[in-house]
Formats: structure tokens, C-alpha cells, sequence
């Protein structure tokens, strides 16, 4: 949809593989930007995992 009517989606989620579908992540600590990713010519799997390594490091509490 984005591609043919030249929309931007904006998708919340807290489930990585979902995000694993977007093109781009924006990550929000505290209410502020904490990292952001691109898939670029990554793989889905590739990108999965780089989104994975982010929340690791974000961590939690």
C-alpha cells in the first residue's frame, strides 16, 4: 500500500517479528528516540536479529 499510493504506515509494536516486516525502526525509551535501524538490503532474518540485538541492549526494567 505504501509503495502504490505512496503512503507512509506508522505501526506501533512491541513484537519484534512484526517490526521484522517494516523498512525502517525507530526505537522510544523513556519517551525519546533510543536507536533507529534501516533494513536497507538486509534479509527479513537479518533484520530480525539486528532488531533483536536492539532490544537487548534497550533492556528493560
Amino acid at each position: 500500500m505504501n509503495q502504490n499510493l505512496q503512503a507512509t504506515i506508522l505501526m506501533v509494536t512491541h513484537d519484534p517479528f512484526s517490526a521484522s516486516f517494516c523498512k525502517r525502526i525507530l526505537f522510544l525509551k523513556d519517551g525519546r528516540i533510543y536507536n533507529e535501524i534501516i533494513k536497507g538490503e538486509k534479509s527479513r532474518k537479518e533484520f530480525y536479529d539486528e532488531i533483536l540485538d536492539v532490544l537487548t541492549l534497550l533492556g528493560g526494567e
